[in-house]
């Protein structure tokens, strides 16, 4: 298996080197592209000069330099880590195969070497220091699937339901204009055997308005703006929050009241806030705190790069698939937000 899996790196690496070719769109600055390299593989961005950082960073992942201008280069390494190409999935598309076949979630939140070698030392009892990421990758897949990683593109309809929860508090004496937010899936968002994104998918959202309470009880608002779902694929899946009544009908499951947990209370969520994809958390005092639960679901039908899931990786209730109505078993609270 270890000469297998060199020789299968080495016509990986040309594999990579012929698909990735230069473009000039979307290339922004080149210290504004190492920054995000560097922030994704090592969770910040590094010191130093350019060109240094360049070749540590393409060791890091390739054990070598990579041909062509710096430009060229580093959009090279963003096309490999986030892209990938018609022949090729990204890296984090087959890191997020990888933990996701190990322990059925990912670690978006986490640097992208750090969730290698959480599974390296998972799978193996210890950490491949040394070793190029590109073929620690491709080793662990390896070991675990029979066939190599493929994606393909699929168009999704906007009726599928999600379960999310927030992993930050928030309410209008705590949260900025500006902040982000940190949400994630509580489920896997599947359908027809093909994998979208994993359950602990990172919902990206952002703060977009607060206002403190004021005199006479007037409450204060934080609006939310939930920009993208990040899935497996390359591409910004915009998301809203789900129209409950489409699953668990007018009444009951539907109702803020009824759902609010000790969580909320004094709290109010609504959603969507006209066309914005968004919520409205308006309360005196208490915070929505981090576990609270909620759905989402796709604002619009959109395509999108997706696994396939190979037989021995699906689950049996398919029925039940980015659809689960069951309340959670945790401890936290759950509310399901109506449409307004």
């Amino acid at each position: 298996m270890k000469v297998k899996s060199v020789l299968f790196f080495f016509v990986f690496i040309q594999l990579l080197f012929a698909s990735f070719a230069y473009s000039a769109e979307n290339t922004g600055t080149t210290v504004v592209q190492m920054d995000k390299a560097e922030t994704i593989i090592y969770g910040e961005a590094k010191r130093g000069g350019l060109i240094e950082r360049l070749n540590e960073l393409e060791t890091v992942l390739f054990g070598r330099s990579l041909p062509g201008s710096i430009s060229e280069r580093q959009l090279q390494l963003i096309n490999f880590i986030e892209t990938g190409s018609d022949e090729q999935p990204s890296l984090l598309f087959k890191l997020g195969v990888a933990e996701w076949a190990v322990s059925q979630t990912i670690q978006p939140f986490v640097p992208a070497l750090g969730r290698l070698q959480k599974l390296e030392q998972e799978l193996d009892g210890f950490i491949q220091e040394g070793k190029p990421m590109a073929m620690r990758v491709e080793r662990l897949l390896s070991m675990l699937l029979t066939d190599p990683v493929t994606q393909v593109e699929l168009e999704v309809s906007s009726d599928k339901i999600v379960r999310a929860q927030f992993l930050d508090d928030i309410g209008p004496g705590k949260s900025r204009k500006g902040d982000s937010v940190k949400m994630e899936l509580l489920e896997d968002f599947t359908i027809e055997n093909h994998l979208i994104a994993p359950k602990g998918s990172r919902i990206v959202s952002e703060v977009s308005e607060v206002k403190r309470p004021a005199a006479f009880g007037r409450p204060g608002e934080v609006k939310l703006d939930l920009k993208y779902l990040q899935i497996l694929g390359p591409e910004e899946v915009k998301v809203k929050v789900a129209d409950t009544t489409k699953r668990f009908g007018e009444r009951g499951e539907g109702n803020i009241a009824a759902a609010a947990g000790a969580s909320i209370v004094g709290a109010v969520l609504l959603g969507p806030l006209g066309l914005a994809s968004g919520l409205l958390i308006r309360g005196q005092s208490l915070d929505v705190n981090a576990g609270t639960q909620f759905y989402i679901e796709l604002a619009d039908r959109a395509k999108m790069s997706v696994f396939p899931i190979p037989p021995g990786l699906r689950k049996n209730d398919e029925s039940s698939e980015g659809t689960s109505v069951s309340r959670s078993s945790s401890n936290s609270e759950e509310v399901f937000i109506p449409d307004q």
